[in-house]
């Protein structure tokens, strides 16, 4: 274009009429109109429209459209991330960022073009305002400032980058995926010193193109620890942004575990983030967890200059799934059933119906996981897959919208239940490893499983699965988790038939662990149902009953009943129940005896491969062994067994006990300050799995320990809280031990009357193998000095005749203190 055409072109595209344009450049009308015509013909257009369009082009090229614009809020985080990518741009000419919406892509792609002085300066080409199929070149064009009819963008483009370096940022590819693909494996095919820098949700599978996802930000712990927030990516990023629209915020030890707990909740997507702390103006972060259930209503109003796909994270996810063909909707809405890490043969089991096949599965499965709405890692030998939570809600809300939700559910419910019972045989030593794994790791999909079944009233659903792994509840464990299942079942009527018999023989065993009168109501319940059953049935109700008796005060009835149960299943072939009844002979008449039943389970456990019923024998052992005094020298063999057998198998409560056992021995040989430091450490874990027992023993062993240091007050707080624990459990051994030491504890600090109350009741508490607690008769010499003759055997009367649901009482009783013969 000449000069003067140029200057014409100005006033077409401001809408000036040919008449105007003459009056404005002082020329004829007719030499306007030549221009005009001569404009068209070297534009290719073929009206006024086209030379107005072209103008504002050329007008916008005027200015650098392609520089990268520089954000106005900090760049947070991504060291790793920025370090890695400086290494593969130096070293590769094409190089991917990929990731789920607003996972942060653009923002690193514009901080790199900034920051990075070994490439030239970055041209930006922001692919987000093309539609899909679109064919790309004028946005590239636009971006270079190259000019020319459309049939010719890709050579002009192609011979400006042929001179010199250059290097492309390529934004948002993710729409246009076909079309940019195959420009840029031109540009890249037919020149030398060419580098692009593209995102994308997946990968573009150009030639030599480098992948490179972006993963969320890194969570901070839930901790109240200002300090590790803000050491995470995810947590330095509400603080900075929170900051920004509320100079007054900080994360505090008061708001620091609600700020992790925000991260981790939104599993460290910052586009999410960034969007919750700007709520901080109006929500403490204690008010904005609280919220979270309802995200999408919450996390709008995004910064303004934000791309309108990212001012709500709807919207963000929204643009991710219109790109998606109605089978990818379908089965990305059906994976929103998982509540967690899920893998491909799972997927391939809960998923597939129609109209989706199993044929279809593979296809489409992949094509999600390249469009960064399902993420991936190896675990062993495993891949997992997972849909972030925002992802999986999001999801989810669809499939609700669709009217699809519940039968999603059904399948993933009932292929879980029947998945953990069809595992039984290989929790008891088939192939334990692999069962234990499948268990731990699907945790969550069990109870999402049980919660559908729950909400439907369809508790022969849940009972059958409960039920179904039964005693093998041993091997995975009773966590608290089972705890509240049973408590939520057991308020509802139980199922009839055979069925009932195996809930009661499994409320029996598992309940032993937190309500030992419940678990013996079952067990009778059981005994009786069994008459009638066959040779297995009545085994099982014989196991039941010995086994809930032996905390009791049914010591010899306990042993006859496991004994025969024993018996009984040695003559079926059933050498697993077998083992564990002669397991649960803890309490015999002397210590030989109970270690010579527990060795004998211990290697038929051994035999049938299941390593954590071997690994409880030989704590249990070791426990004995420990109280009794005995074979000492062989506990740390045992325990060190213990704990390498759990471990492998990777079952995490034979692992505590054969620790708590350590700490005991640890006591015992007078290491206080070791044995409290393992005690401390084990008691919230044993809270946390439920194991009420364990958790009486930390405390009597903490009690110890502060006795032994001198601190009275809290020897006794820690004696009073274990055995109100072992009472409200029915056991009577834990409880009777507590009641010793509370005695002590009583006569150390002057409350005589009521120390001998309590030495009276663990007298009476105490189990036949009277080694295991040696009566201490300097402390019933002491106390008898004290009280006198006629006031110690009275108080130990009255304790000695008190039953066990009754010593609270004496526990909470007003102390007499420092009363002397004669007072």
């Amino acid at each position: 274009m000449t000069p003067r055409e140029l200057e014409v072109l100005w006033l077409v595209g401001d809408r000036l009429q040919n008449q105007e344009i003459a009056a404005r450049l002082r020329l004829s009308e007719r030499t306007v109109e030549s221009h005009v015509s001569s404009l068209l013909r070297k534009l290719g257009g073929t009206n006024r429209l086209a030379l107005v369009d072209a103008a504002a082009r050329f007008r916008a090229r005027r200015e650098p459209r392609g520089v990268p614009p520089r954000p106005l809020s900090s760049f947070v985080g991504r060291a790793r991330e920025i370090g890695d990518l400086r290494r593969l741009l130096d070293t590769h000419r094409m190089v991917t960022l990929t990731g789920p919406a607003g996972t942060g892509k653009t923002r690193l792609a514009l901080h790199l073009a900034h920051s990075v002085t070994t490439l030239p300066p970055a041209v930006l080409i922001d692919l987000a305002p093309m539609t899909p199929g679109d064919a790309v070149e004028r946005a590239f064009a636009d971006a270079l400032g190259v000019a020319g009819q459309e049939h010719q963008l890709r050579a002009l483009i192609r011979g400006t980058l042929a001179e010199g370096r250059h290097w492309l940022v390529v934004d948002n590819c993710e729409h246009v995926t076909a079309t940019a693909a195959a420009l840029l494996a031109d540009l890249l095919a037919t020149t030398d010193h060419l580098h692009v820098l593209a995102t994308s949700h997946g990968a573009l599978h150009i030639a030599g193109e480098v992948v490179y996802e972006i993963p969320p930000l890194p969570l901070p712990a839930e901790l109240d620890d200002p300090a590790a927030v803000l050491d995470s990516g995810s947590g330095l990023l509400f603080a900075d942004r929170a900051t920004a629209v509320s100079p007054g915020f900080e994360v505090t030890a008061g708001n620091a575990r609600q700020v992790a707990m925000i991260c981790r909740r939104l599993d460290g997507l910052p586009l999410a983030i960034e969007l919750a702390a700007a709520r901080v103006r109006f929500f403490t972060p204690s008010e904005l967890l609280a919220r979270l259930h309802d995200r999408f209503a919450l996390l709008t109003d995004g910064a303004h200059g934000s791309p309108n796909r990212h001012r709500t994270l709807e919207e963000a996810l929204t643009w991710s799934y219109e790109l998606l063909n109605e089978d990818e909707r379908l089965l990305l809405e059906r994976c929103s059933v998982f509540p967690g890490e899920f893998d491909y043969d799972t997927a391939a089991q809960v998923v597939p119906y129609p109209p989706l096949d199993s044929a279809d599965l593979i296809r489409i499965f992949s094509r999600l996981l390249d469009r960064s709405l399902i993420s991936s890692h190896r675990r062993d030998e495993t891949t997992e897959y997972l849909l972030l939570e925002s992802v999986r809600q999001f999801a989810r809300r669809r499939l609700v919208a669709r009217g699809a939700a519940e039968t999603a559910r059904e399948q993933h419910a009932r292929h879980h239940l029947r998945h953990a019972v069809a595992a039984v045989p290989d929790l008891r030593g088939r192939d334990q490893v692999a069962a234990l794994r499948w268990i731990n790791r699907r945790s969550a999909d069990l109870t999402a499983a049980l919660r559908w079944a729950l909400d439907r009233n369809d508790t022969t659903s849940a009972w059958e699965f409960i039920a179904g792994i039964g005693t093998a509840w041993e091997v995975v464990g009773c966590s608290g988790e089972l705890f509240d299942w049973l408590d939520k079942l057991l308020q509802r009527p139980l199922p009839d038939g055979a069925l009932r018999l195996r809930i009661a023989i499994t409320c029996s065993i598992v309940l032993c662990y937190q309500d030992t009168e419940r678990a013996q109501e079952f067990a009778e319940r059981a005994h009786r149902m069994a008459v009638s059953g066959t040779g297995h049935d009545q085994a099982l109700a014989l196991l039941a009953r010995g086994w809930t008796m032996r905390y009791g005060e049914q010591h010899a009835d306990s042993l006859r009943h496991l004994a025969q149960a024993a018996e009984l299943f040695e003559l079926l072939g059933d050498d697993w129940h077998r083992a564990m009844a002669l397991s649960a002979h803890v309490y015999a008449a002397d210590p030989e005896t109970t270690l010579a039943r527990l060795v004998q389970a211990a290697e038929l456990f051994g035999r049938l491969n299941d390593h954590v019923k071997r690994a409880n024998c030989l704590n249990q052992m070791s426990i004995r062994a420990i109280e009794a005094g005995v074979r000492l020298d062989d506990v740390p063999g045992w325990l060190a067994e213990a704990a390498r057998l759990a471990r492998a198998s990777g079952n995490d409560h034979e692992r505590l006990h054969a620790e708590i056992y350590l700490a005991t021995l640890d006591q015992h040989r007078g290491d206080h300050a070791i044995a409290q430091t393992r005690f401390g450490g084990l008691l919230p874990e044993f809270r946390r799995i439920g194991d009420l027992r364990c958790a009486a023993r930390c405390l009597l062993g903490l009690g110890r320990a502060a006795a032994f240091g001198g601190d009275r007050d809290s020897a006794r707080l820690h004696f009073a809280e274990g055995t109100h624990i072992a009472v409200g459990l029915g056991d009577v051994r834990i409880t009777a031990i507590g009641l010793h030491l509370l005695a002590g504890s009583d006569h150390a600090t002057g409350h005589f009357e009521r120390a001998a109350a309590l030495l009276g009741a663990a007298e009476r508490l105490s189990p036949e193998d009277r080694e295991a607690l040696v009566t201490d008769q300097e402390l019933r010499a002491a106390l008898r000095d004290r009280l006198g003759p006629v006031g110690f055997d009275s108080a130990f009367a009255h304790g000695y005749e008190t039953p066990l649901t009754r010593v609270p009482a004496i526990l909470q009783a007003s102390p007499l203190v420092d009363r002397t013969p004669g007072d």
